[in-house]
């Protein structure tokens, strides 16, 4: 059970590290023995962390009365008004391309709709992470490894 928790919990704090994420957690997990049913999961939530993590920390800082002009300053209604309208294309392509960590700051300081945003974001993160399980899988049959 200890070896079992504490593979998951490399896992989760690979997927939460900025640049390593998903690519490098889900593999990792399926290469240390883990069940790819675990590890998707335990993938998904330490590369999610972030994203609730920077959506609480932006929320507070909003608060202060300098910074919410500094963040105003970096926003404009037009572009906020295309991120409502094709975030979800922006959000599902470039949680791969760009990360969870920047692509939150940025979805954040365009003033994307926080839940919508979450709502993508995780849809995004649980489908990469299940993809890359499933590229792993197909690799590592048609190699003959892990039979």
């Amino acid at each position: 059970m200890v070896e079992y928790i504490s593979k998951a919990f490399l896992v989760g704090l690979i997927a939460f590290l900025p640049i390593l994420e998903i690519y490098t957690a889900v593999p990792t997990g399926i290469g240390m023995g883990l069940d790819y049913f675990s590890t998707v999961v335990f993938s998904v939530i330490g590369n999610y962390a972030p994203v609730l993590l920077l959506n609480v920390g932006y929320e507070r800082l909003n608060r202060i009365p300098k910074v919410q002009e500094w963040f105003a300053k970096l926003s404009s209604e037009r572009l906020k008004n295309w991120i409502d309208r094709y975030g979800i294309g922006f959000i599902v392509l470039g949680v791969p391309l760009i990360g969870v960590w920047p692509l939150t700051i940025t979805m954040k300081l365009f003033r994307m709709n926080s839940g919508l945003f979450l709502i993508y974001s995780f849809i995004s993160v649980v489908l990469y992470s299940v993809a890359i399980a499933a590229i792993v899988h197909t690799g590592s049959h048609w190699l003959h490894i892990g039979k």
